[in-house]
């Protein structure tokens, strides 16, 4: 793309920053463009080419600093830190950017009120040369109208009233240049009136430059009014972002501090009923039992060989067994299977850890899980 150069008295800075292009343009009228040479005409302003520049400006930062909103949301607090650190320096940019735009919306309307003071200060002037040309013209058309009138005097005449020739030839003189005095003034007040309406239809077209500034510099002021909004907006919902992954990782901190105090509580339990089920009971308190007693729910043997008949029951001893919603070698739902901490699937787990998990809910619950086969 070829770079455009901005017209004389145009100032345009783009600075590279994080937040993105920040492009102003600023000093669109030089304080000399509006000054009429006084051996010249007025320099006209370039409404078009300023404001190309400054809307060219404003899109380049609403399209990059919109396209920086669009990023994916981290999911680390420290990567959320570091996306709210730059949407606070785009904040900060952007606060520049608005305040200079402001400035310069505040300047072009100063300057559009001055040009209209000078217009009306010129229409007043170019009103006054008017009326004074129509004077001098009036003057000089009766001065023409009383010469017509009058008989020219004789040379005789003139001799006589003037007493010698050569006074004659003075007073001729003094007519002649009073004659040529009133057309110069009327020529100069004609030239007077054509420089006026020269400056006055400059002045006119320097309004339209300065109006088209204004617009110019209030759409760029508003744009960057609804960015700075959008992008304290992103900023809100960043830190929200930041406080919701903090509190989740708090409590996945302390579900697993949870978790881990069930299972040290289990494994305790486990090994006071394995050491409470292996002990021999005294031969002198053994109550004795007859072949006609009801057969109770007593757990025979340790735990470990409790749960290897439940298991042998419940699917042959295989840790890959899956029969509808149950699953693995002690047939977990999923339900029971995470709620002794285990995550996944449980016929994908390995045997060492089905055997843990089961261990754990027989510590919690004992065999009733398994109502079928808890008598095995």
């Amino acid at each position: 793309m070829r770079a455009i150069s901005p017209p004389a008295g145009v100032v345009v800075r783009c600075p590279g920053s994080s937040a993105g292009v920040n492009c102003l343009v600023t000093n669109p009228f030089h304080p000399l463009m509006n000054r009429r040479d006084p051996h010249g005409a007025a320099p006209r302003s370039r409404p078009v080419v300023t404001t190309a520049l400054a809307i060219l400006c404003a899109a380049l930062t609403v399209g990059t600093l919109a396209a920086l909103g669009v990023q994916a949301a981290p999911s680390t607090p420290d990567a959320q830190r570091a996306q709210i650190r730059a949407l606070e320096a785009q904040v900060q940019s952007i606060d520049a950017q608005a305040l200079a735009a402001a400035d310069a919306h505040a300047a072009a309307v100063r300057r559009a009120r001055e040009l209209e003071e000078r217009i009306a200060a010129t229409g007043e002037q170019l009103a006054a040369a008017r009326v004074a040309r129509r004077q001098a013209v009036q003057r000089l058309s009766d001065r023409l109208v009383a010469i017509y009138r009058a008989e020219p005097p004789s040379l005789v005449e003139i001799l006589l009233t003037s007493g010698d020739l050569t006074a004659a030839v003075d007073a001729q003189s003094a007519l002649e240049t009073i004659g040529d005095a009133d057309r110069g003034i009327v020529d100069r007040l004609d030239a007077t009136r054509a420089r006026l309406t020269a400056l006055a239809a400059d002045l006119r077209a320097n309004r339209a430059a300065a109006q088209a500034n204004v617009a110019a510099t209030r759409e760029r002021r508003d744009r960057l009014d609804g960015l700075i909004a959008e992008r304290r907006a992103v900023l809100d919902r960043a830190q929200t972002r930041l406080d919701t992954i903090i509190a989740d990782r708090a409590r996945a901190r302390a579900a697993s501090a949870a978790r881990a105090r069930d299972e040290r509580a289990a494994e305790g339990t486990l090994r006071r009923r394995a050491a409470g089920e292996g002990a021999p009971a005294p031969a002198a308190t053994a109550p004795a039992r007859t072949p006609s007693a009801p057969a109770t729910a007593t757990i025979p043997g340790d735990v470990a060989a409790h749960l290897a008949r439940i298991a042998q029951c419940e699917s042959g001893g295989d840790p890959t067994r899956v029969a509808g919603p149950y699953r693995g070698k002690y047939q977990f739902d999923l339900g029971t299977w995470q709620s002794v901490g285990g995550t996944g699937d449980p016929a994908a787990a390995p045997e060492a850890e089905q055997d843990m998990r089961a261990a754990m809910l027989y510590a919690q619950r004992g065999s009733a899980p398994w109502p079928v086969c808890q008598y095995r």
